[in-house]
Order: C-alpha cells, then sequence, then structure tokens
C-alpha cells in the first residue's frame, strides 16, 4: 500500500537538475585603485576662548578622551563668581514684595473703612479719595517690587552666561592631542588653548585619472587599506570599508586629474592621519564585496 508514495518521491529527486546549474558565475569586482591616498581625521579643532584673560584650570592633558560640551578649562572668573553670589542673593530676595503686599493690605483695609464710612457721611469725599489712592500706589508698589526681581534674576543669568564665556568646551566627542597653554598664563582673544580631534571616521581623499572620473560618484563602497612604504606591519592587513562622499567636479589641468573624498570608519582607532594608503573604488557592487555597516553608512 505504501509503494506508490515511495515510487512518486524518487520520481521527483531523479526530475531535479543539478544543485548550481542555473546559478550564474561570479563576476570579479570591477574597482577604481588609488594610491597614495591623504588620511586625515574627520574632525580636528583648536579650540580658544571669545574674551581675553589668564587661564585659571586646565582640567585636561594629551591622550584625554572628551564629549561634546566637557569643560576643558576655564579662564580667571573668581570677579565674576563673587558678582553672581551677589546677584543670586538679590534674585531671591522677596522681603520688598512682602513688604509692598502688607502696605497694600493696610491701604485695601482703610479703603474699605472708608467706604462704609462715606456712606453715612462720616468722612469727606477728600478723605476717601486720598484713601483709594494709597491702595493703587500700595498695588503699584508690589509691581514695582516683583520688576526690581525680575530684573535682578536676568542679571543673575547674564552673570552667568559671562563666566560661561570664560570656560572652553569641547565641541564634538574626540581627543586631546595638545594642550598649548598652562595655567597662569594670558590668553589673548581667538589663541589657541587645546587641540582635539575625533578619530572615530578618518576622511580619506585621493586622485582619480580624469578617464575614471564619470565612473565614480557619491555613495559607492570603497575600501581602505594603509601602505606603508619600507615596512611591513599588521595594519597593512586590515580593510576598512566605507562610502565616497564626493567626486569633485574640476579637474586638474596639469595632472588631468580631479579629487574624490571617502569617509570610513576607523575601526578600533586603528588608523592614523598621515598615514599613505590605497582606496579601492567598487564600481558594481559584486556577490562576496563587503558592504558598509550600518556605522559605516552614516
Amino acid at each position: 500500500m505504501t509503494f506508490p508514495s515511495v515510487f512518486f518521491v524518487s520520481l521527483v529527486i531523479i526530475g531535479l537538475p543539478p544543485a548550481g546549474a542555473d546559478d550564474p558565475p561570479e563576476a570579479p569586482c570591477e574597482t577604481i585603485t588609488l594610491r597614495r591616498c591623504v588620511l586625515e581625521f574627520e574632525r580636528s579643532t583648536l579650540l580658544g576662548t571669545a574674551t581675553t584673560g589668564v587661564l585659571q584650570d586646565c582640567l585636561v592633558k594629551p591622550g584625554d578622551k572628551v564629549v561634546a560640551g566637557q569643560v576643558l578649562g576655564r579662564l580667571h572668573d573668581q570677579d565674576l563668581r563673587a558678582e553672581l553670589e551677589l546677584r543670586a542673593v538679590e534674585s531671591e530676595n522677596d522681603i520688598d514684595i512682602r513688604l509692598n503686599d502688607a502696605k497694600h493690605s493696610q491701604a485695601m483695609s482703610k479703603l474699605k473703612a472708608s467706604e462704609s464710612l462715606i456712606r453715612r457721611n462720616l468722612v469727606s469725599a477728600e478723605e476717601f479719595t486720598t484713601h483709594r489712592l494709597e491702595e493703587q500706589a500700595a498695588a503699584l508698589g508690589i509691581e514695582e517690587a516683583k520688576h526690581r526681581r525680575r530684573i535682578a534674576r536676568m542679571a543673575r543669568r547674564h552673570v552667568e552666561e559671562m563666566i560661561r564665556a570664560r570656560e572652553i568646551t569641547a565641541p564634538h566627542d574626540g581627543i586631546v592631542v595638545a594642550v598649548l597653554k598652562g595655567p597662569g598664563e594670558s590668553v589673548a582673544l581667538n589663541d589657541p588653548v587645546f587641540r582635539i580631534v575625533a578619530a572615530d571616521r578618518i576622511r580619506v581623499t585621493g586622485f582619480l585619472d580624469v578617464a575614471d572620473s564619470w565612473r565614480a560618484r557619491a555613495d559607492q563602497v570603497v575600501r581602505v587599506l594603509a601602505e606603508i612604504p619600507g615596512v611591513e606591519l599588521p595594519i597593512e592587513k586590515e580593510v576598512f570599508v566605507g562610502k565616497v562622499q564626493y567626486v569633485d567636479s574640476e579637474v586638474n589641468p596639469e595632472n588631468q586629474t580631479c579629487r574624490v573624498v571617502a569617509l570610513v570608519v576607523n575601526r578600533d582607532g586603528l588608523l592614523r592621519a598621515g598615514l599613505p594608503a590605497r582606496m579601492e573604488i567598487v564600481i558594481r557592487d559584486q556577490p562576496g564585496t563587503p558592504a558598509p555597516t550600518k556605522d559605516e553608512r552614516k
């Protein structure tokens, strides 16, 4: 009873085509190779101050990792901090408001009494008018006291901003590579004090032959390998994958080349700015071509 089912399965197996018979042959990746490319950190920033003064604190040293917004150093600011303390006391003081509030309550009480007495002709109209004006003046006294407190709070915020202007903060994540001033040294307007670099991404600049300039374009995959002449290092076996940022539309008439710039993720910080490198631009993505990761595509 089971023989027909077995026979049917055998026929199906016999009828299968050989594995891989319809698979297209893999074609090699088509690439453009550029040598003697230049490696640079994606961001390299010299930091100074927006004012002149004397460097009071230097909070980092070369090699320290920093995050955006971190204070790296500050100019002398003891004078401003003393003023801030004064402004803080003024902005938090509400005695003037409470005093004028009490005066207003007193004036209101007198006015209510006058309203009751004037209906019985026990006070003159002039006296009633005086009591009403005193109540209005007391109400304005409360508004004036509140206004003075608002001004004190604004003055406090102004001093806080002046203190922040004497701080030197990191504009982006990175590594401190240079400290150019020390505590006690004078700093002029826009004098460089720190230099930080963002080493997590590397900008690779190469030069395309004019014949290849129309084949390369933005967002194509690139592979970058360090090529250090005269020595063999483990870094030369590492492949860094990224993508083309842009191809320059201007051709150098002297050597008939145009610039191409790519961005790659500096995995584990292995690449260093200034190293010579080779860049391979993948013109047509083929099976087996390493694709950039999610971070590398950003």
